[in-house]
């Protein structure tokens, strides 16, 4: 009997879809909102403007990635680490010739298309259902969509460009594409044109603010004076490729959009250095984030009950053995000699062994480097380090420790160097450049303030403006290019410009292969060449596409 019954069921079971109608199989399962109930509620649009944001403030793919690609695989840092095993894939990148299945190479493909695919859905959602969308129970304004849209672009570029510094070409998606679409690589003059397009859309939109004019609770925020800055950094960056002839195009016309963009912001944003560069990157960041010099940082807080937890860059990239890090982006002895020894700067770039820092109960730590990859250069990133004064628990991880992607005093040296590539005079740039070096001699702190001792503090001295002007200011008789080249390496270490200054300008080959003939240490710069950039593209994109994307013609 019981055999029968469970043959009924069975079969009653295998019957019952036979004698459904057909919708029942095609609705929507339970739970499941479709896209236009999803964008009616309560903060569905925030929310979508958001995953927007989250690739950037991906630890390992976004911020120690973009760090590593921009200051360890060239001559500013090393990959650091445990051993010379530990992060090998950086360590194959600044050798020169990366295979195509560095996973660091990948870690930056993944990441920035996410970023792409987000900002597409979004811009999509928007669009369609823009007018439906509620927070705290009434309707989002027109205007407030439109915002929405500005950032939103913004950061499709911000991802773009990324891809395009390290790749030089990539595929070009712009809207939402089913998931099986392959397409080939973009040429970068169309590129360069989407990543104009989208940041001029922003720029022209009179619902996204200025720097100025965003409240505390929204720093981190994208406004127009970000992607002014972007803008300009970008037309640097095309302008050198045009120089060198990768990209066709006239160099001063590109030179003069970086000009106009910086002026744009120098003179109508309000924004201002910080008066002692020490306050950018004390540890506390109760200062620097919220500061007139930030323009787009990645706000960091750690709140458990929410849980936040602290950027990894902040444990990844300080000391091991006492400190607690884990020893990566290791300043190089090069980086440390370009500093000049009245520069505090160096101080708060680069802490030395033995240096020795406050404890949170009123003891010392010694910062020992010895044992581990660091032995050859025997330095920790300052702008790392958060001492423990400024941690929860003297935990790495618990701090509010944050990137600033875009400071005023970037854009500063940006303008300096636009007004003279672009044909204006040294005399006119002077000011610009002189503004950045200033604070550094005459108003920054020659004290880093929760230390006991810093060896690059024993030689500083005060210096008054008038000595400024006669013994540390560049003059018109100087080589007024060279010294914007070398105040961007001293002012933005460690903050991932400088694969970017190096391509751009075309020294890339040449100044890896002097640092290995130099240094050798972990053979980095050895396979250097004119064929090193692009960077592959990684293998295993190459080979989802079906034959589509094709590798990059020098790998």
């Amino acid at each position: 009997m019981k055999r029968k019954i469970v043959k009924a069921l069975v079969l009653s079971a295998l019957l019952i879809p036979m004698g459904c109608k057909k919708d029942y199989l095609e609705r929507d399962p339970y739970g499941i909102l479709n896209q236009g109930e999803y964008f009616k509620t309560d903060g569905a649009g925030l929310k979508l403007l958001t995953s927007c944001y989250i690739p950037m403030a991906d630890s390992w793919g976004y911020t120690i990635n973009k760090v590593a690609i921009g200051d360890e695989v060239v001559d500013n840092a090393g990959a650091g680490g445990s051993d010379p095993g530990d992060r090998p894939q950086t360590t194959e990148v600044g050798r020169g010739r990366p295979l195509a299945s560095n996973a660091l190479l990948f870690e930056t493909w993944a990441n920035r298309f996410k970023g792409i695919g987000n900002c597409n859905i979004a811009l999509a959602g928007f669009e369609k259902e823009g007018a439906n969308l509620i927070q705290d129970g009434k309707p989002v304004s027109a205007e407030t969509v439109k915002r929405y849209i500005a950032e939103v672009k913004f950061l499709r570029a911000w991802y773009y460009f990324d891809l395009v510094t390290v790749f030089k070409e990539v595929p070009l998606i712009v809207q939402v594409e089913d998931p099986s679409t392959r397409k080939e690589k973009a040429p970068i003059a169309d590129l360069r044109g989407q990543i104009y397009k989208d940041l001029d859309e922003a720029i022209a939109e009179v619902n996204l603010p200025r720097g100025s004019g965003l409240t505390s609770a929204e720093a981190g925020r994208v406004s127009k004076d970000a992607a002014l800055a972007l803008k300009a950094r970008a037309a640097l960056f095309f302008a050198g490729l045009m120089e060198q002839s990768i990209l066709t195009g006239d160099a001063k016309a590109e030179y003069t959009l970086a000009k106009n963009a910086a002026a744009d912001i120098v003179q109508k944003s309000g924004l201002s250095l910080l008066p002692d560069f020490q306050d950018l990157f004390r540890g506390d960041y109760q200062v620097g984030p919220f500061s007139k010099e930030n323009i787009l940082g990645v706000m960091h807080k750690y709140d458990p009950a929410f849980g936040l937890g602290g950027d990894a860059f902040a444990i990844m990239n300080v000391g091991r053995n006492n400190v607690g890090g884990w020893g990566g982006n290791t300043p190089t002895k090069d980086l440390a000699a370009s500093f000049h020894a009245q520069d505090p700067r160096k101080m708060f770039t680069i802490i030395s062994h033995n240096d020795i820092f406050k404890t949170s109960t009123g003891g010392q730590e010694v910062h020992n480097y010895r044992g581990y990859f660091n032995d050859f250069d025997l330095q920790q990133s300052r702008k790392a380090f958060v001492p423990q004064q400024y941690r929860e628990n003297n935990d790495l991880l618990r701090s509010k420790w944050q990137p600033y992607w875009i400071r005023y005093s970037e854009v500063l040296l940006v303008y300096a160097e636009a007004i003279i590539k672009s044909g204006g005079s040294s005399a006119e740039a002077l000011p610009y450049l002189n503004q950045v070096r200033k604070r550094a001699f005459v108003t920054t702190s020659k004290v880093d303030e929760p230390s006991v001792y810093r060896l690059f503090a024993k030689d500083l001295k005060p210096i008054s403006e008038a000595e400024f002007n006669s013994s540390y200011a560049i003059k018109a008789t100087d080589n007024v290019l060279e010294a914007i080249r070398k105040e961007r390496r001293n002012e933005l270490a460690l903050e991932g410009f400088r694969l970017y200054d190096l391509i751009r300008w075309g020294t890339y080959a040449s100044t890896m292969k002097a640092f290995y003939a130099k240094y050798g240490f972990a053979d980095k710069g050895r396979d250097a060449s004119e064929k090193s950039w692009p960077f592959p593209i990684p293998q295993i994109e190459i080979d989802r596409s079906n034959g589509v994307l094709i590798q990059n013609s020098n790998y």
